[in-house]
């Protein structure tokens, strides 16, 4: 098929919400950001669910999510904002939280 596995997000999220009942069209979405910033290459997404009461933001109970994606390239200031920010719309879109609920990472692929 010609392309190679070069991004890969690792999604930690809530065992029981819209982000876990969602991972299926999450994850295609996820790819096809990928493939549109870089063409010819695929990305691979894990998921981490942590159950409810597990994850606290300011002393309270969070419905936040994280993503980390790692890529084989280092993106230049402006071209991670821009995939961050796809990454930002992909989730609010599918899950209809809001960008204070995500937190997103991207980082070169470690070597």
């Amino acid at each position: 098929m010609g392309e190679t596995a070069i991004g890969s997000f690792s999604c930690l999220i809530q065992a029981e919400g819209n982000a876990a009942t969602s991972r299926d069209e999450l994850a295609s979405r996820l790819q096809q950001l990928h493939a549109t910033h870089y063409p010819g290459e695929s990305a691979e997404v894990s998921w981490r669910l942590v159950p409810t009461g597990y994850m606290f933001t300011e002393g309270r109970q969070s419905t936040s999510s994280v993503i980390a994606c790692a890529l084989q390239h280092s993106p230049t200031l402006g071209e991670r904002e821009a995939y961050m920010r796809g990454v930002c719309d992909v989730w609010t879109d599918v899950t209809g939280c809001t960008d204070h609920e995500i937190v997103v990472a991207v980082t070169p692929a470690p070597t």
